[in-house]
Formats: C-alpha cells, sequence, structure tokens
C-alpha cells in the first residue's frame, strides 16, 4: 500500500472566524515538490482546517505527519501532532518551520521538551521535506532507523532518547525549481471562499533587523522566482478566483520588500490588467520595500489604489535603530515620497514599534508626530514581538536590554477538541529599562487615537485644511486624547474599556494564560469576541461602524477647540454655522451601523453650505461663498463598487465584531464613503 504522507498548515476556525485567512504556500510548496520527485512512492495530502485533517486520520492514520510551526499555529500543530501518536504511536511525525529560536542548545531544549515530535527541520523545508520521505522509504518505513542514521538540515530525536542536530543546509537559490503548486492545480481545493490566495515573487531580505526572522544573516540574500512565473501565477489565481470565489478580493503578496525592485513594476502592471480582465484583485496586501520610492510609487499607480505602500521605520531614534541592526532611512526621504504620493491622490502607510531597546514614551511620540507631519497618511504602532527565531528573541539580547515581557493569547487562535481547549500564546515587551509600564499604555492609547480617528482618513480633508491655516498633522492627533479622556457616555466608557482590555490581556507565564482563558466563563467570552481579541483592530472596528457617530463628534470638536485656541475660527467667515455643515458632512458621509442594512442604507441632511463644491475648490478659508441661497437637502449613498465590495467582505468575516475585527483591515478605505447627491438647489450661491 502507498503510504500517506499528510503535511499541514493548519488554521484556527474555532470561533467562526478564520485566525488567519491566507492559502497554505509553504506546505504546497512541499508538495509540488515532492509530486514530482516521488511520483507514485507516495501519496501527499494537504490540510488547513483542524477538523478536516482530524476527520482523514480517523479514517485511516498517515504514515508521516508534517506540521508547519508559526507564531500562530505552534500549539494546534503540537495538540495535533500528539492525537496522532495516541492514534498511531509509530507514525513518525515532523515539524517545520521559523518558529524556532537560534540557539542550538535552546532549540534541542525545545525538542527535548516535546515527546510528540520526532524530527524539527532546519531552515526551508520545499526540498528537505522530500528528503526526509525519501530516507524513510529507503529504510522501510522503520522510524528508529531512520532516526539512528544522518538526516541533513534537521533536530531529532535518536533512540536512545538523545537529540542529535545536523547544520542547516544553505537556503536554495534556484527557486524556480520549485514546482508551482497553482499551475500544477495543489491549490485549488483552498478556492473556497474563506482563504485569500498569497503568492512570492521572491525570498529574502536585505536588511538585518534583530526583531526580524528574516533579518538574520541566512536571510540576506534576495532569490527571485522569474516574472513569467509569476505573471502565470497571477492570472492563474485571478481567473480562479473570479469564477469560484468572487467574494474573495484579497490577494497577499509575501515578499519583504515588494515594490523594492524594478521588476515588480512590471509584476504590478501585468496585476493592474487582471484587476480590468478579471475584477480581481480588489485589495492587495503588502509590505512594500524600504528604498527606492520611485519604483513603489509607480508599482502601486500600475494597480489603481488597491495596494497602500506600506513604509515601515520601526523608530525615528539613531541610538534605538542602531541596538535593533535597523538601516537608518532619512525623514526627508519619506517627505519627498509623501510630495509625489499626495501629487498622485495615493494613501501611504507607516509603522513604529513600540518597546524597542532605548526607545522612551518621548522618543516613541515624536516619532509618530514626525512621521504625520511628514504627510503620511497611517502611522501604527506595533507592539515588540518576541519571536522565535530573531535576534532579539535570544537570551544574551534578552539579557543586555533587561526586557520585561508579558504573555496574551492570539487573537482567534484557540480551539476546544474532546473537552481539552488549547490556544497560541505570544510574547510582546511592555517595560524596558527606558520604558516603564505606565509609558506604555500612554502609549498604546495614543495609539488608539491613530486607529479611531486617523486610521479610515475620514477626517483628512477637515486636517488638511486646518493645516493650510498653519496647523500641523500631529497637533491635530494629539488633542484628540484629551478630548477622548474628557469625553463622557459611550465614548468614555470605549477607552476605559480598551485601558482595560490592554492590561488585562497580559499574563506572566504562557501557563497562565491558558488557565485563564480556559475557565468557562472567560471561554464563553474568548468565543465571541469579547475578550482576548486584537485590540487595535476591534477598537477600529468599533469606531468605525459602531460608535462612529460619536466618535465622529469628539473629533470634530476636538479639532474645533484647536481651531479656536490658534485664532483660526477668526479666519473663517461664519465659523460656528460653516463648521457645524462641516461636521455633519463628515459623519453622514462614512458609512456606519449596526447591522449591515444600517451601513448600506442611504443618509441624508440639511445644508447651508455647498460642502462638495467647497472641497473640490481646495477647501479655502473665505467660506462665504458657497453659502447657499437655500438650505439644501443632500443624500449620501455607497458607490455601487464600495457596495459590492462590502458585501464580499461581510460575507467571508460577518458582521459580528468579531468578523468586523478581521475585516477592517482587508476593505479598501473608499468602500466606506457614502458619495454625496445634493438635492434641490445644489449650485445656487449667495451673492450670485
Amino acid at each position: 500500500m502507498v503510504p500517506n504522507i499528510f503535511m499541514a498548515d493548519l488554521r484556527y476556525n474555532y470561533c467562526g472566524v478564520l485566525a488567519n485567512d491566507c492559502m497554505p504556500l509553504g506546505v504546497a510548496y512541499m508538495k509540488a515538490v515532492m509530486d514530482r520527485d516521488l511520483p507514485g512512492e507516495v501519496r501527499s495530502r494537504l490540510f488547513t482546517y483542524p477538523d478536516k485533517l482530524l476527520e482523514e486520520m480517523n479514517q485511516r492514520p498517515p504514515e508521516v505527519l508534517m506540521v508547519s510551526n508559526y507564531v500562530w499555529n505552534e500549539a494546534l500543530s503540537l495538540h495535533m501532532a500528539r492525537i496522532a501518536k495516541r492514534m498511531n504511536p509509530r507514525m513518525l511525525v515532523v515539524m517545520g518551520g521559523p518558529n524556532i529560536s537560534l540557539e542550538p542548545e535552546r532549540q534541542s531544549a525545545w525538542l527535548d521538551s516535546k515527546p510528540e515530535v520526532d524530527l524539527y527541520v532546519l531552515g526551508e523545508g520545499d526540498f528537505l521535506a522530500t528528503e526526509v520521505v525519501r530516507r524513510y522509504l529507503a529504510v522501510g518505513l522503520d522510524k528508529e532507523r531512520l532516526l539512528a542514521g544522518e538526516i541533513p538540515s534537521s533536530l531529532y530525536r535518536r533512540p536512545g532518547g538523545e537529540i542529535y542536530r545536523c547544520e542547516t543546509w544553505d537556503r536554495h537559490n534556484q527557486i524556480d525549481e520549485i514546482p508551482s503548486p497553482w499551475l500544477t492545480g495543489i491549490q485549488d481545493e483552498f478556492f473556497d471562499g474563506k482563504l485569500a490566495p498569497m503568492v512570492e515573487t521572491n525570498r529574502g531580505c536585505p536588511f538585518t533587523c534583530t526583531f526580524c526572522v528574516q533579518g538574520t544573516r541566512w536571510y540576506t540574500k534576495v532569490h527571485n522566482f522569474t516574472v513569467e512565473r509569476v505573471k502565470e501565477e497571477i492570472e492563474y489565481i485571478a481567473r480562479r478566483a473570479h469564477k469560484v470565489c468572487p467574494s474573495v478580493g484579497t490577494l497577499r503578496i509575501a515578499d519583504s520588500n515588494y515594490g523594492m525592485f524594478e521588476r515588480d513594476v512590471e509584476i504590478s502592471e501585468f496585476i493592474g490588467e487582471m484587476m480590468k480582465k478579471y475584477h480581481y484583485p480588489r485589495y492587495i496586501d503588502a509590505t512594500t520595500g524600504k528604498n527606492r520610492p520611485d519604483r513603489i510609487i509607480r508599482s502601486v499607480e500600475k494597480v489603481s489604489g488597491a495596494l497602500v505602500i506600506y513604509q515601515a521605520v520601526q523608530s525615528l531614534n539613531d541610538e534605538v535603530l542602531k541596538n535593533v541592526k535597523r538601516q537608518t532611512i532619512k525623514l526627508e526621504a519619506y517627505e519627498q515620497l509623501q510630495v509625489h504620493m499626495r501629487g498622485r491622490g495615493l494613501r501611504s502607510n507607516s509603522d513604529l514599534i513600540l518597546g524597542l531597546p532605548g526607545e522612551t514614551l518621548e522618543t516613541h511620540l515624536a516619532a509618530f508626530s514626525k512621521l504625520l507631519d511628514s504627510g503620511i497618511s497611517q502611522v501604527t504602532s506595533f507592539q515588540l514581538m518576541m519571536l522565535k527565531g530573531s535576534e532579539l528573541e535570544t537570551l544574551a539580547t534578552r539579557n543586555m536590554f533587561k526586557f520585561e515581557s508579558r504573555y496574551r493569547v492570539l487573537a482567534k487562535n484557540f480551539w476546544e477538541h474532546e473537552g481539552e481547549r488549547d490556544m497560541d500564546v505570544e510574547e510582546v515587551i511592555v517595560a524596558t529599562d527606558t520604558l516603564s509600564f505606565n509609558d506604555y499604555v500612554t502609549c498604546r492609547k495614543h495609539t488608539l487615537c491613530g486607529v479611531a480617528f486617523w486610521r479610515d482618513d475620514s477626517f483628512e480633508d477637515v486636517i488638511r485644511f486646518l493645516c493650510s491655516l498653519g496647523l500641523k498633522r500631529s497637533e491635530c492627533w494629539r488633542v484628540m486624547l484629551p478630548e477622548l479622556e474628557a469625553s463622557l457616555g459611550a465614548t468614555r466608557q470605549y477607552l476605559d474599556s480598551f485601558v482595560a482590555e490592554t492590561v488585562g490581556e497580559l499574563f506572566p507565564t504562557p501557563e497562565a494564560v491558558k488557565e485563564f482563558y480556559s475557565r468557562e466563563e472567560n471561554w464563553t467570552r474568548l468565543l465571541a469576541g469579547e475578550i482576548g481579541d486584537n485590540l487595535m483592530h476591534k477598537y477600529h472596528a468599533m469606531a468605525s461602524f459602531i460608535h462612529w457617530p460619536e466618535i465622529s463628534a469628539i473629533a470634530m470638536r476636538a479639532l474645533r477647540k484647536l481651531a479656536e485656541e490658534r485664532g483660526l475660527d477668526r479666519q473663517i467667515p461664519e465659523f460656528d454655522e460653516f463648521w457645524a455643515n462641516l461636521a455633519d458632512y463628515v459623519r453622514l458621509r462614512h458609512a456606519h451601523g449596526l447591522s449591515e442594512e444600517a451601513v448600506f442604507a442611504d443618509q441624508s441632511g440639511t445644508f447651508i453650505y455647498d460642502i462638495s463644491s467647497w472641497l473640490e475648490d481646495e477647501m479655502p478659508a473665505d467660506v462665504s461663498r458657497y453659502r447657499l441661497a437655500e438650505p439644501s437637502r443632500v443624500n449620501f449613498r455607497l458607490s455601487p463598487e464600495g457596495r459590492e465590495g462590502l458585501e464580499g467582505a461581510f460575507r467571508v468575516y460577518t458582521f459580528t465584531v468579531k468578523g468586523l475585527t478581521k475585516l477592517v483591515n482587508r476593505i479598501q478605505r473608499s468602500w466606506q464613503v457614502r458619495v454625496p447627491e445634493w438635492l434641490g438647489q445644489t449650485a445656487a450661491v449667495a451673492g450670485d
């Protein structure tokens, strides 16, 4: 009988919303190589959903189970490995992936504590998975004989219990030798309306950031798939997505620095052609490069705004950047980039990392301000995660910078099987020798304001107007937190709940995390998305959909106070009436509501100023000439494209808080913008 090889890159889907909605790629490469190199010798299968893997193992346990190990599925893969061992103790269980510490001693100690895993492959698994199976076949599927010999680029347990380690293979530089899992049809089964396709155009990263797994020297060289192959894959994906699952509009590009190379412009141009031909993709999720802004801009232009420039700086403090071996990117380069971006109507994002060694409250907030003042559309502050496989996670670096860490459940990464509850946990830095825990919480509150008031660009026109009168973008951002703290009712509860969850999600050990959430009352709340979710995404979703009228009112009130403090109100005729009209316009233009029906419903209001014409005329300070001779009703309605995009997103993620938490970063901002339709007297302006 032909041996079964099960390869599993598992995603949690226990709470009704997928924790990771990417199609499997790494294991698909492994299967593509194995199918080519061992034809007829084995039968390989891919799995992403735990229930399907369990069903197949119950029918016939495989001879080999291979499971991936990423920060988001380590516990799930280990849980499945334990189940497999109970089914058949003779089964060979192989694990692999980047989520393992760099130090060989810690690697060995980890495997020694995991009896459910026989062998851990180190490095890239594309060809190594086939090599392990080939050697297993050569010894007649005798696990003891296999583990008694030499297995390249692996860490494994000898028959006597000793942990043995063979050095990691060099990376394979001719990556086109890996058959395409798209063009061979391997990925076809995963076009299920839930998972989004993910492609690589290259592998590796030339940068050496110590907080990143790809910052080690092993990943420095960039290896490319040919442009021709990438184009073939993208057209295959677009054609099949259009035919089989049109509601999935996302394409993920897994490159570390997409857009930085000249060939990326050509690839983006081809994606743009596919968008016209197949109406796919509608949203491109990619991390754009850290250099060559000219190429990045051209790449973004080719896909009509479906790709947002993502310029990660992590810090603007030279000492901090030196501590993490991050190449310094001059702020002037970002400012020049923003000039080009604004001139083309394109958006850009940047991010900081809270908790980097040497960073303080003051330097972190100063960096936030500088980036906003450079013209960046959106700044996000992430928390420093201790990623296994990164230099920063090593014991030497931990001791050097005196990190204080805590643990929390990974959002939606939990499940229950036969009464046993398990979950994946991440480690984050909450204090260093330069950042106190109170400072950490303060930074998180400012980040919340960046998410709630800035993320969707809903106040961008207002802020641009105030900046044209002399204010800075950062000043507009900094007034939001004091106004939110001074608020009452639902908005104050919104802030207080966020702070309570920010503190309450942290635990001293992984075991404490699991013990807390495994309690019945907490497990119920975890399932509902009430606790344990990604807080920034959750509170962004709540601000954008549920609490939008209150959030809008707070922002416009804070900006009005700032304008009055600087005397700007005296430069604007009829300031009070105009500002009230502008606030209504901003509130009604943004699609929101407590249900799908409310989001899709038209909204209307009465206006005495032609705000639309004022915006088209670049928002002059003299607003008096935009006053209407008579009040006019204005109807606000989603565009056909916006309605279609949101309908597809709601079908995939559902209109629940936990669904919106996932959805909110997977839609185009323009989808949520209602288009104003002026009724009655729309052009008559006082004095005409």
